[in-house]
């Protein structure tokens, strides 16, 4: 397959996909070695850099996605482009323990917290941020187990857990 042929194909396949994909995946499905898929997301990326364009070539959760230039966000907003619900306060802050702390369980939440945090934890689990993982047999009732999501990493411009510093456990 030609690079331009490739390129292309990129781009239209990460337009229409709903989460990032890998340079692996992509290798695997179109049967062209990973260094050619690399080097046209590079060209893609570069090409995309310029003043022109709406679109930016984003790594983010292990793969690429296509994401609007932050610089256009207000003229966006101005044309009526959707905008996402903001968390609560709450959810924000059940969110970013489950995301140092992973795996966590609710009565873990809650005694970080200091209230009952299962209300936010739902709103997290139907956003897709967080999901559950297992359950942790040492406690009474096998409370679930809850991490974050691929979800997670993409709506947060993340590629992996470690770029969130700190103390991982």
């Amino acid at each position: 397959m030609k690079l331009l042929r490739l390129k292309a194909l990129l781009e239209a396949y990460l337009f229409l996909s709903e989460r990032p994909l890998s340079v692996k995946e992509v290798s695997q499905r179109l049967g062209v070695a990973p260094s050619m898929v690399e080097e046209a997301l590079e060209r893609m990326a570069k090409e995309m850099e310029g003043e022109d364009r709406g679109l930016r070539l984003e790594r983010v959760a292990g793969g690429f996605v296509l994401a609007t230039k932050e610089e256009l966000f207000d003229d966006l907003m101005r044309l009526g482009a959707s905008r996402k619900r903001k968390l609560s306060r709450a959810a924000l802050e059940t969110l970013a323990i489950v995301a140092h702390r992973q795996p966590i369980t609710l009565p873990e939440i809650n005694a970080i917290r200091g209230r009952d945090s299962s209300v936010p934890l739902q709103t997290l689990i139907a956003r897709g941020l967080v999901r559950a993982v297992g359950r942790k047999r040492q406690l009474a009732g096998r409370p679930f187990l809850y991490a974050t999501t691929e979800e997670f990493l993409k709506v947060f411009g993340l590629n992996s857990l470690q770029e969130l510093g700190g103390d991982e456990t």
